[in-house]
């Protein structure tokens, strides 16, 4: 089934939704570049901090450990060889740049800002690097949001709820990040709003109806 070509109206929505998600981030970045962060930061932490229970931590280094880089990164690589083996170049193309793309953006970003890891607390995983953005928000939104708009495009409309449960566990993932004191939740919402508006731009700018040579995708193909 080929996806059909969005409407104007479609088209409309999915550009606002990426301007909103931008300036959300952008207001963010110049809190924590100016002032340090948002005023929610240190007493989100100290929250959680009182709230820790076993179960919990579980559960939050469990949700980290689904959004480690090389996991992300290792299934990105399946996807990506099984759309293009199934000569679903542009999709492949589409779904690399979204994911492999947000990945170099937060090595980017986490050394212009160069936030330091929370220390208000102990961490209850260790991370090495800088906190700005978060990694684990920023790759995990990104990857789901794509894999969302995967679904959307080549299963039927009854099973494409499944994306949404994608981006709930993308929600999630970014979450435990906070619990586990290793970021702040400016970080996370930073990163979650930058990783959907990455997935959503190269979603319309790699649209899967402007394939091949006359433009059309091709017939009985899901995923062009």
């Amino acid at each position: 089934m080929a996806p059909s070509r969005p409407t104007p109206r479609e088209g409309l929505l999915l550009w606002t939704a990426v301007v909103v998600l931008l300036a959300v981030f952008g207001l963010i970045a110049a809190a924590v570049a100016t002032g340090g962060g948002l005023a929610l930061d240190a007493p989100v932490l100290t929250w959680l901090h009182a709230h820790t229970a076993p179960a919990w931590t579980a559960l939050a280094r469990g949700l980290s450990t689904v959004g480690e880089p090389p996991v992300v990164g290792g299934i990105t690589l399946v996807l990506v060889l099984v759309l293009a083996l199934g000569r679903h170049t542009r999709g492949a193309l589409r779904f690399a740049v979204q994911v492999g793309g947000a990945a170099a953006l937060d090595l980017v970003l986490k050394k212009v800002f160069a936030r330091p890891r929370p220390t208000l607390f102990p961490h209850l995983v260790h991370e090495g690097n800088f906190s700005f953005p978060s990694g684990h928000a920023l790759g995990g939104m990104a990857f789901f949001v794509a894999l969302a708009l995967l679904v959307r495009h080549a299963l039927p409309r009854p099973w494409r709820g499944l994306g949404l449960i994608g981006v709930a566990l993308a929600l999630a993932i970014g979450a435990s990040r906070p619990y586990l004191q290793v970021h702040y939740p400016s970080d996370v919402l930073a990163g979650w709003a930058l990783g959907a508006a990455w997935a959503l731009a190269w979603e319309r700018w790699l649209a899967p109806d402007r394939v091949g040579a006359a433009g059309r995708p091709g017939p009985g193909r899901a995923v062009s």
